[in-house]
């Protein structure tokens, strides 16, 4: 405290226990410590003492030390396992080594001698009120540092739920591209197929055997494109529950949605695993699915990107031990550059144009694999063979745990 002023100001918030058993001494006292406080409570001996503490809050205890039925050490004690931080002071008039050691045991504020004057009592206030000030502005310190942590981990998830929005758009976008490459060869058959009818009817064969054939051949088509829009609807209608699921029936309906892409861009793609093991994964099956998607649309878009004259390919290979399953996923591709290797799983970092990579894909393929499928993704450059066959590109590893419990 810098001044009187101050010290009376804080005391006049505060709340006091005062133990006294001598009348006169305790009338004396309260004359005086009423300057500095407004909310007083008596108590006449250590019992009584202690009763009103277990019933009511007090920022401060003054006691005697000598009362009847219980001494003010062993009611001081009994306050301080109720409450470690509530200022205590002493005013006694006793000079004993003994009093001092248990209250040095009990992390007095003050000990004042009687009688008690005001010097002696505006010192003891003073430290007592200078340790309430430093608990209050830890208190206001924590307080402010923990709305500080919630305040940006709120923004931490409203931007993760940000990015997550976008690579939901993002991928929609390459699915609606993938619809368009499926969609192409039957479009421009059903157009063949929709004139034909004019140049039946030209040269006189336009009969009912005719427009059967044609009828049958179109709603083929037609199935065939509904089928496709089916498979998507279904992979952005995933079943939130945690099931057990085969990690290859996963992959295989997220190549299936690259089929058209696969076959307008001339990429080959390899799968291989062993029929034999198993396979199965407990929990989301549509996050492994969203995680490979992103990876085949990167092999895919670095083949298209490098031009390759000679043979496109993209090779996946499924390993399990019983206790992990590893997925990886090569191409050859524009491969990984060392200098920028570290940086793909940093979010919105792309070397792809603006208009066609949002830098968000693999930063929350990452983030799914790490936070809620417990496992691990990590990239690198490798040589690898198809069909005996050497190509050179990047490999992404994806390691997932195998349990039935709940990830």
């Amino acid at each position: 405290m810098e001044n009187m002023q101050e010290l009376l100001s804080k005391c006049k918030s505060l709340k006091l226990l005062y133990a006294e058993d001598n009348e006169i001494v305790r009338k004396s006292n309260l004359e005086l410590l009423s300057n500095f406080f407004d909310d007083i409570d008596i108590a006449q001996d250590g019992l009584e003492g202690l009763e009103k503490f277990q019933k009511s809050h007090y920022d401060i205890v003054i006691s005697d030390i000598n009362m009847p039925r219980m001494n003010g050490i062993e009611m001081l004690t009994c306050i301080r396992e109720i409450d470690r931080d509530v200022i205590i002071l002493v005013i006694s008039a006793h000079n004993n080594v003994s009093y001092f050691t248990d209250t040095i045991k009990l992390d007095i504020q003050g000990y004042i001698l009687k009688p008690t004057n005001v010097i002696q009592l505006t010192d003891a206030l003073k430290q007592g009120v200078e340790k309430i000030a430093i608990k209050e502005n830890e208190v206001k310190y924590k307080n402010e540092l923990k709305e500080s942590v919630e305040s940006e981990i709120k923004k931490r998830e409203e931007t993760e739920a940000l990015l997550l929005q976008q690579s939901k758009m993002a991928s929609m976008g390459e699915m609606i591209g993938n619809i368009a490459h499926q969609w192409r060869q039957p479009l421009a058959e059903l157009t063949l197929l929709i004139q034909s009818f004019k140049t039946a009817q030209k040269r006189g064969i336009l009969d009912e055997r005719f427009v059967d054939n044609r009828v049958t051949k179109g709603m083929g088509l037609i199935n065939n494109m509904s089928g496709t829009i089916e498979n998507f609807r279904n992979f952005y209608s995933p079943n939130r529950a945690k099931t057990q699921f085969s990690v290859i029936e996963s992959i295989t309906k997220s190549l299936d949605i690259f089929d058209g892409a696969f076959s307008n861009n001339n990429i080959k793609l390899v799968i291989k695993y062993d029929k034999d093991s198993d396979y199965s994964l407990y929990g989301y099956a549509y996050e492994v699915e969203q995680v490979f998607i992103n990876l085949l649309s990167n092999a895919k878009d670095s083949i298209i990107e490098r031009d390759l004259s000679t043979q496109r390919v993209i090779l996946v290979e499924v390993i399990s031990n019983g206790n992990m399953v590893t997925i990886f996923v090569r191409d050859n591709g524009l491969g990984l550059d060392n200098k920028i290797k570290e940086k793909i799983f940093e979010p919105y970092f792309t070397t792809k144009d603006d208009d066609k990579g949002t830098g968000i894909g693999l930063y929350m393929s990452k983030k799914i694999v790490d936070q809620h499928l417990r496992g691990t993704l990590s990239a690198s450059n490798v040589e690898f063979e198809v069909d005996n066959n050497k190509f050179s590109g990047a490999e992404f590893m994806l390691r997932l745990p195998q349990t039935k419990e709940e990830i």
